[in-house]
C-alpha cells in the first residue's frame, strides 16, 4: 500500500492557510498546515515532505528564506511560493534562495493551485530517483576506493572493441599487482 504524501502549507493568515489546505485535500495526500515557519521546517527536517508551499510574505522569515532552508535540509522537497507581490525582486529572491518550482499568485487559483501541486509532485518521486542513483554511484565510487586501496590496480580494466574485459594472461596480471591468493588460486 503506497503512503501518502505530505504536503507542508505555511501562511501566516489563518484564512488563506485554510483555503489552501481545503483546496489540496484529497485521499492520496495528507495535509499540514502552520502559520510557522518553524514548525513547518522541522517536519521538513523530520519527515518524509513531497511538496512545500509558502506564503512569500510573512513575519520572521520570508517564504523565499524558508524555501532556502528546506531546499537545504532536503532538496528533494519541492518548493511553491503564494504571492500577493507579483514583481521581478520577488521572483528572483524566490529563485536564488529557494529554488522555487512555481509561484502563484494571490488571490490563488483552486485548480491552478492543484495542478501545480501535482506537477511538483511528480518532479519530487523524480528527484527522489536522481537522489537514489546519486547515492548508488557515491556508494560504488566508496567501494572502488576501498578495493583500489586494498588491491592496487582493481579498477584499471582493459576493454578490447566490442567492450568485453581484456587480459591476456590473469595469473602474470595478478602477481604484478601482488594478488598472491588470487594468482594462487589460478593454478
Amino acid at each position: 500500500m503506497n503512503e501518502k504524501s505530505v504536503i507542508v502549507c505555511v501562511d501566516d493568515d489563518p484564512s488563506v492557510l485554510s483555503a489552501v489546505a481545503r483546496s489540496l485535500r484529497r485521499d492520496d495526500l495528507e495535509i499540514r498546515a502552520t502559520e510557522s515557519p518553524t514548525d513547518a521546517l522541522a517536519w521538513i527536517a523530520n519527515e518524509d515532505v513531497a511538496v512545500l508551499v509558502s506564503d512569500y510574505d510573512m513575519p520572521g522569515m520570508t517564504g523565499a528564506q524558508l524555501a532556502g532552508h528546506a531546499r537545504l535540509l532536503r532538496p528533494e522537497v519541492v518548493r511553491i511560493l503564494l504571492t500577493g507581490q507579483q514583481d521581478l525582486e520577488t521572483a528572483i529572491d524566490g529563485i536564488n534562495q529557494g529554488e522555487v518550482f512555481r509561484f502563484i499568485a494571490k488571490p490563488f487559483d483552486r485548480d491552478h493551485l492543484r495542478r501545480s501541486v501535482d506537477a511538483a509532485l511528480e518532479r519530487h518521486r523524480e528527484l527522489v530517483e536522481l537522489s537514489g542513483d546519486r547515492e548508488r554511484r557515491q556508494r560504488r565510487q566508496r567501494l572502488r576506493a576501498a578495493l583500489e586501496g586494498e588491491y592496487r590496480g582493481i579498477t584499471l580494466v582493459a576493454r578490447d572493441s566490442d567492450g568485453r574485459y581484456a587480459v591476456e594472461d590473469p595469473r602474470r596480471l595478478a602477481a604484478d599487482l601482488g594478488w598472491t591468493a588470487f594468482a594462487e588460486a589460478l593454478d
